[in-house]
This record gives structure tokens, C-alpha cells and sequence, in this order.
């Protein structure tokens, strides 16, 4: 770690700000909820017990504005000399293939394109015929969304679907019913199918229905892609079709009670959009001055 420069990896959420460091060869992290009193101001506070930089640059990747603009306004009043960065998908070295790539959430591209630099193999494909892929990436961000993404043999993000998550779940139901109860997904609780009481009915029915739809999404992926690959025998290695060279990553607040029910094979990666951060090569994010962001 250059203690000149240091950067700070910082994911805005729409409940809560995720950061990250680097400290001795080791990534550091820390979160806080955006419904704190000066949650903006606890957050430099950390960076700044953990870090003895010079300089150092705030990288923010933001799916909420104002919380954004809040922390932006603090750090450029506490630390002047720091560069901000507003990670846009210009910034991001992963080819994008969706629609409307400035109206991708940033948070999406980054934990694709740090789970491609952290998880997925390289595949090989015949002697001497230069062909070199990737494994393709069912990569899954579980928080206030529920959002799962595919990566292709490329290493190209092409799109996925959003899914409400699972606490927004259980407060439609609590707010839309009369009768439902709202439930706290912070307390331990055993999956019981069928379940034998409400709470537990909600409990399993939107945990065992996640869970259930990241391994249906992952499923329609692969197939697609080997329909894909089918058509196209002639230009990709064969053993790239098998499905078992497909990874599954889970990330996100909720991605550990979701990981229990899951059944393809998957690995947890823990806060991917920071990782994505710290990754971005240092020529591909911008340093404009405050007065032109």
C-alpha cells in the first residue's frame, strides 16, 4: 500500500453505505445505515482512523443520489485535498451488452466485474487454436433488490433480472394485507415447509422463493448460452458448454441466509462492489475538480 495515495472504496445503497480499504495487503470493511444521525461524518471517521494517507481517493459507486451528494458534501469539507470519483460505467473496464448502459445500476457492473477478476477461470480451448475464455458468471447481489446477473464466456455483462428483496418482500405483505404480520428477518428462524404457523408461511415463502429463483434464473441462463454456443460450434471450445464450468457467486447483506437454501453450487463473496472499486485500474477513473463533477 502506497501510503502517498490510498483509495477508498465506497458503495451508497439505498439503506446503507458499504466501504472498504486496503490495509497491509488486507481488504477492510466496514457499513452504516443511511438512517443514522450523521452516518456521512462517521463514515470519514473511520476511513480516516484506518488510513495515514497523504492523499487519498474516494472512489463512490451510488444507486441513491441524495445519500451521495451528502457524503460528496462531507468529504470535500473535511478532507479538501482528497479526490472524489463518481463511478460511472465509462469506468469500468467489462464490456457491457444491455439496452441502455448509463441507465445500468452501477453497483450491478461492478459486482460482475469483480467477480469475473476474483472467481472466474480461465478455459482453454483446443491446441493451437488461441482460443482462451472465461468460466461464465451467474453472479446474484442480495439486498434491498435481489438482482441476478450474467457475465458470458467473454467476460462481457449481459444483462439479468431484479427481484425485490426479501425484507421489501415482507413489507409489502405487512403494508398491502390487512392481516399479515410483519416479520423481522434479523431473527434466527428454521425453515419449515410446509410451514405450520404465518410467520413461518412469510419466513419460508419468500426465503425458499429467492432462493429458488436465483437456481430457475441460473438454469435459463446456462441453456440459452449453450443454445447460444450450439450455434456457434465451429468458434468455441466444447468443454466451455458444460454447464459445470458456470459459477455462481452470491453477494450482499442477505446473501448468507439465502446461501443455505440455494442448491447449485455457489461461493459467497463478501461486499463485491467495493471489490470491484479497489480493482478499477488507476487510468480508468476519472479526477475531475469538485466544480466540474
Amino acid at each position: 500500500m502506497n501510503p502517498a495515495a490510498c483509495i477508498v472504496a465506497v458503495d451508497v445503497g439505498n439503506t446503507a453505505v458499504k466501504l472498504a480499504v486496503e490495509q497491509f495487503g488486507e481488504v477492510i470493511d466496514h457499513s452504516i445505515v443511511i438512517n443514522q444521525t450523521n452516518w456521512e461524518l462517521s463514515a470519514i471517521e473511520w476511513v480516516c482512523e484506518r488510513l495515514g494517507c497523504k492523499q487519498m481517493q474516494w472512489r463512490v459507486a451510488s444507486v441513491h443520489r441524495r445519500a451521495a451528494t451528502r457524503l460528496v458534501d462531507a468529504v470535500e469539507k473535511a478532507a479538501p485535498d482528497a479526490t472524489i470519483d463518481l463511478i460511472t460505467f465509462r469506468d469500468v473496464p467489462m464490456p457491457v451488452a444491455v439496452d441502455h448502459p448509463e441507465r445500468l445500476g452501477i453497483d450491478r457492473l461492478l459486482s460482475a466485474y469483480a467477480a469475473h477478476r476474483l472467481v472466474s477461470d480461465r478455459v482453454s480451448g483446443p491446441a493451437n487454436s488461441g482460443l482462451v475464455d472465461s468460466s461464465p458468471l451467474v453472479v446474484v447481489d442480495a439486498g434491498s433488490a435481489v438482482t441476478i446477473d450474467w457475465v458470458d464466456e467473454s467476460g462481457t455483462f449481459c444483462g439479468g433480472v431484479i427481484l425485490p428483496g426479501l425484507a421489501l418482500q415482507a413489507s409489502v405483505l405487512a403494508t398491502g394485507t390487512d392481516a399479515l404480520p410483519h416479520i423481522d428477518w434479523t431473527e434466527s428462524r428454521d425453515v419449515q415447509l410446509p410451514a405450520t404457523n404465518t410467520a413461518n408461511a412469510i419466513h419460508a415463502g419468500i426465503l425458499v422463493g429467492v432462493a429458488a429463483a436465483i437456481d430457475g434464473f441460473a438454469d435459463r441462463y446456462i441453456e440459452n448460452w449453450q443454445v447460444t454456443l450450439a450455434s456457434k460450434a465451429d468458434s468455441k471450445p466444447a468443454a466451455l458448454a458444460n454447464q459445470s464450468t458456470v459459477k455462481l457467486v452470491l453477494t450482499g447483506g442477505d446473501s448468507a441466509a439465502l446461501s443455505a437454501h440455494v442448491r447449485r453450487p455457489h461461493c459467497q463473496k463478501t461486499n463485491l462492489v467495493c471489490r470491484g472499486l479497489l480493482c478499477l485500474p488507476q487510468t480508468t477513473t476519472s479526477t475531475l475538480p469538485t466544480q466540474d463533477r
